[in-house]
């Protein structure tokens, strides 16, 4: 019997090995895609992943998962965005918790160089919020499962966190992040360790950036309440560069609300520790700094965070005699001093206070101070506040080290001073709120060695009044670039305060400005960004402004516009442009239209353009969407213009989503010569016709339309190679082809392969004495497909010599109705003439008869005459007789 035990246990550790070696290798590609099935299933995102490696034999007895390329990418508004992207997912089971099924036991989840992108909108809305939700009815629910997975360890190696809070205002990014956490999840009440890492921390809050590259650390143990989820601080330290603090309290999840009673407080009071937050300041050499001075730094939040409420908050800073210097450099930073609390008890915004009672710094010799003072910042803000000093540029290369190739100089002196309350300035009483003073900045400048271009300012002068803040004397360059500007901005303080319209316009005059130069020395386009693909540009909702511009020379990337002058109108989330001109490529251009942004991650374009004489080539390598609207472009040369609206969406790396495009117009050439375009060299394969290898084009005027995902053209009429054409068809974005070519082609230009029957007919009737010819002319129809890379053309040699023949017949049918046509002729003349020589003859015979009988009765006449005499004289006789 025992033989058999051993003998049958042996049995099931060779299946079960057999298993761990087959079953992966057999299951892999079912496994992976049924994983996927259901997971998708039950999340609002498209969940994907790469290689899934299952091991068992290297890790028995535990069993092994490795997941590549794993990411999650959001849906609907989130779509496109991806929310974490890990090249490896690492996790270690128990075997025997795998195979009992109750309780799995996960040893450790490890996640390499994971990319974390966490997005919260204005209206709340998370792009984490990925779980379905549950349709089931409660009473048709299934019953809940002891199914349960514990957790011992999970690591972060070299990762990247994003996160994005509109609805806060609020921006972080951390790189080279590295974290863990260790505990026993299995149990109830635990304590969870935690080491956080990263090498670069950056913090946005309203706009201004509060950390720049920040080294940080956190250690942190918690007491896990897993039954209520409520998470309580132990041991902790936070380090920001050399800034020290703790953190005490206890945050509790046990429903949709977060409870929290959380205390930050700096565990050393030395002001050196404070100014190693001081972006530019802490740097190679820190530790050698000479720092005299105390720190306090008090910070909580209680209360209760949903979407109706939040915490309460407070905020004490104080720093009394702060001084710093820099061994190696002449001047100090002396006498600084700080008492800054923020308060709000009950987490109503309208409740918060704010008080600068102080601040005081003395750069060298000169001091600067500012107190500001605030209540109800949100029902009608009380704001009062001076801003007081003189910063002389020039001295901070004597207070702080700066880069290799960085330079600054210049003067700013600020006089500043406000008292009053919101409403005052809504209701337009100005006389009721004190606003005063100008802050100047003179002969400034800066340069860097990611700004070698350098930017220097003669004059810049704001001035303030309760109204409006008045922009005079800019004069200024930024390496080729040359500015002046003047405007006004309104409603500033509501702006700031209540998040209000601001309002405002400028007028800009330039001779010459160059984007390029300007774009490569922005913080945007630094080393570490290189690899951002360009991001959607958002059109503030709050911003009415109205700009003017004068531009002599505008350079960007590859295009260059000379004789801008035009009007922009920024406003409902859009920016407007009204009378643009321009003269660019070889031709001018006046355009109006606008840009909008009123959905995340999408704008809506809408252009009005009229282009003269533009340059095909130029525009062709200027703008790479032209080869896509129209591919015959890159292998022609000439100038074309062109009038037509266009309707359509960039997406969120502003490229024109080429399928949304509407609209249309005309567009016109005079000279235009094609070379080698695939399409045109296969008709003339076709046609053997050469000259359309390189086809010279004259007089083109077409109309076109964007629709359904290509360029409609309207049938138009031109001459290729001498051949009169009418053409019509569509290009596709795609590259797609479907036009149709209507030729009058000379017979003298037909294929010898349609021509051949042709000639052999005509042969053989003229030898039998007719007199026939081809037709000077011939119709055929011409259908080019495909694509540009590989075009269809369809056509039928026979049907033209059928075309060819019927000509031919045609020729015959007028050749009989032109011999019948003499004949015709020739009956009629010889029937005239007969006509003619009877009524000749008939007349002359008349004539003879009338003639006749004229000299018969002449005759008649004589004789009666004499008879009658006679008559008269024997009558005459017998009256009187003779004589007696």
């Amino acid at each position: 019997m025992f033989k058999k035990i051993l003998l049958g246990i042996g049995i099931f550790l060779v299946l079960l090995l057999g298993a761990a070696i087959i079953l992966p290798i057999v299951y892999k590609d079912k496994i992976v895609s049924l994983i996927k099935e259901e997971v998708n299933k039950n999340i609002h995102a498209t969940v994907d992943f790469g290689e899934i490696d299952l091991t068992l034999l290297s890790t028995f007895p535990d069993f092994s998962v490795r997941i590549d390329s794993l990411s999650i990418v959001g849906k609907d508004t989130f779509d496109g965005d991806t929310l974490t992207a890990i090249p490896q997912l690492s996790v270690s089971l128990d075997l025997m918790s795998v195979l009992g099924g109750s309780q799995i036991e996960i040893n450790s989840v490890k996640l390499q160089a994971p990319l974390f992108n966490l997005i919260v909108l204005k209206d709340g809305k998370a792009n984490w919020d990925i779980a379905m939700a549950d349709s089931t009815p409660a009473a048709a629910a299934e019953p809940a499962t002891a199914f349960k997975a514990t957790l011992q360890f999970y690591s972060i190696e070299n990762g990247q966190l994003f996160y994005d809070d509109a609805s806060l205002g609020f921006r972080m990014h951390m790189r080279s992040l590295n974290h863990s956490g260790k505990g026993d999840f299995t149990q109830d009440l635990f304590v969870l360790s935690t080491m956080t890492e990263a090498a670069a921390a950056n913090l946005w809050y309203g706009g201004v950036k509060y950390l720049h590259e920040a080294k940080t650390v956190l250690k942190a143990d918690l007491d896990m309440d897993m039954p209520n989820f409520k998470f309580t601080f132990k041991e902790n330290e936070l380090r920001v560069n050399e800034l020290v603090v703790g953190l005490d309290g206890w945050l509790a999840m046990p429903a949709e609300d977060i409870a929290m009673d959380l205390k930050l407080e700096a565990r050393q009071n030395e002001f050196k520790n404070f100014v190693s937050m001081i972006p530019g300041v802490y740097r190679e050499g820190f530790d050698g700094l000479k720092s005299s001075g105390t720190l306090s730094l008090k910070a909580y939040v209680k209360g209760t965070y949903n979407e109706q409420k939040m915490p309460g908050f407070g905020l004490s800073l104080k720093v009394g005699n702060g001084m710093f210097q820099y061994p190696s450099l002449p001047v100090a930073v002396n006498n600084v001093q700080m008492d800054l609390q923020i308060v709000n008890p009950d987490g109503v915004p309208d409740h918060t206070q704010i008080d600068l009672n102080k601040m005081h710094v003395e750069l060298g010799r000169e001091p600067f101070d500012a107190t500001l003072r605030v209540r109800t910042p949100v029902s009608d803000a009380s704001i009062q506040g001076i801003v007081k000093g003189k910063v002389d540029f020039s001295n901070i290369r004597n207070i702080v080290p700066l880069e290799s190739g960085t330079s600054i100089a210049g003067v700013m002196n600020a006089n500043l001073t406000m008292n009053g309350r919101m409403s005052a300035i809504e209701q337009k009483h100005y006389e009721d709120f004190e606003a005063s003073g100008s802050l100047v900045l003179e002969n400034f400048n800066y340069n860097s060695k990611d700004f070698q271009q350098g930017f220097d300012l003669q004059r810049c002068e704001l001035k303030f009044n309760p109204q409006n803040v008045t922009l005079s004397d800019l004069v200024g360059r930024a390496g080729k670039s040359d500015f002046k500007a003047q405007g006004t901005l309104d409603n500033l303080l509501a702006y700031l305060f209540k998040d209000e319209t601001l309002r405002g316009t400028l007028n800009l005059q330039s001779n010459t400005i160059d984007l390029s130069e300007l774009n490569a020395g922005s913080e945007a386009n630094t080393t570490a960004a290189d690899t951002v693909e360009m991001q959607m540009i958002e059109v503030p909702g709050n911003i009415d402004f109205t700009g003017r511009a004068q531009i002599g020379r505008l350079h960007y990337e590859n295009v260059l516009l000379n004789n801008v002058v035009g009007k922009m109108v920024i406003r409902n989330q859009a920016v407007n442009m009204e009378n643009l001109s321009f003269s660019t490529l070889g031709g001018t251009m006046k355009m109006s239209g606008s840009y909008a942004t009123p959905e995340r991650k999408k704008a809506n374009i809408a252009l009005n353009m009229d282009i003269s004489d533009f340059d095909i080539q130029q525009t062709v390598r200027t703008f790479a969407t032209a080869k896509k609207i129209a591919p015959i472009a890159e292998k022609a040369s000439g100038n074309f213009s062109s009038s037509f609206t266009m309707n359509g969406v960039l997406n969120e790396k502003m490229e024109p989503d080429l399928n949304s495009l509407s609209g249309g117009g005309k567009l016109s050439t005079a000279n235009v010569i094609i070379s080698n375009f695939a399409p045109l060299q296969k008709v003339a394969e076709v046609l053997k016709l050469e000259e359309f290898k390189q086809l010279r084009v004259s007089n083109v005027n077409l109309s076109f339309s964007f629709e359904n995902g290509g360029v409609q053209v309207k049938p138009f009429d031109v001459n290729l190679a001498g051949i009169p054409t009418n053409v019509s068809g569509r290009t596709g974005f795609d590259q797609s082809l479907d036009y149709n070519l209507n030729m009058n082609i000379p017979t003298a230009k037909l294929p010898t392969a349609a021509t051949g029957a042709v000639n052999s007919l005509l042969a053989k009737a003229n030898a039998a004495g007719a007199r026939f010819s081809m037709a000077e002319n011939v119709r055929m129809a011409l259908k080019i497909g495909g694509n540009v890379q590989n075009p269809k053309i369809t056509t039928d040699i026979k049907e033209t010599t059928g075309k060819a023949v019927d000509a031919l017949k045609d020729k015959a049918k007028e050749e009989v109705d032109r011999l019948k046509k003499e004949a015709e002729a020739k009956a009629r003349a010889e029937a005239e003439r007969l006509k003619a020589e009877g009524e000749a003859k008939a007349k002359a015979e008349a004539d003879r008869l009338k003639k006749e009988a004229e000299e018969k009765l002449k005759q008649e006449k004589e004789k009666m005459k004499k008879d009658a005499e006679k008559k008269a004289k024997d009558a005459l006789k017998n009256v009187f007789g003779p004589k007696k």
